[in-house]
């Protein structure tokens, strides 16, 4: 029984020295932002680039991390940019690259109601969309003419 809580009191002091808050790098701009008599929304911490091609790109670096194209981010189609190159929407999963300002994504699994796991595709499909970013947590991805907004999550 000792074991067993020792066990549970030392995850739970790991568990809890992993989850605090990273320190916010441009509180200047929230702070102009506050006297602009907007309300201030804490700016999610800046994501780590872990692939040579993600590190070398400011703009790349931006994308790591989760958007939504809806109003809101309780919902279920939600993107995921990892900064290893790989990303899920969905029920789609593959890779994405930046070039310039343009994302190229290439689907090449894809999850059916139907199966258990996710099922490889025949060949990837690919997208590729023009991106704009705005602000730290806003921007605009141009698809096929249609401007689309986007936010963090």
């Amino acid at each position: 029984m000792k074991r067993g809580l020792s066990i549970f009191a030392m995850s739970a002091v790991l568990l809890a020295a992993g989850c605090k808050p990273a320190p916010m790098a441009n509180q200047a701009d929230n702070l102009a932002v506050n006297v602009a008599g907007n309300i201030a929304q804490p700016e999610a911490p800046a994501p780590v680039a872990t692939s040579a091609a993600v590190a070398a790109s400011p703009m790349a670096q931006w994308l790591v991390g989760s958007w939504s194209a809806e109003a809101s981010c309780a919902s279920d189609f939600i993107a995921h940019y990892n900064a290893d190159g790989t990303l899920q929407y969905g029920e789609d999963s593959g890779k994405w690259t930046l070039t310039g300002d343009t994302v190229t994504e290439a689907i090449t699994e894809r999850f059916a109601m139907e199966s258990d796991a996710p099922q490889k595709l025949p060949k990837p499909e690919t997208r590729s969309y023009k991106l704009v970013r705005i602000d730290a947590g806003h921007g605009t991805i141009v698809y096929e003419g249609r401007k689309v907004a986007i936010q963090r999550c």
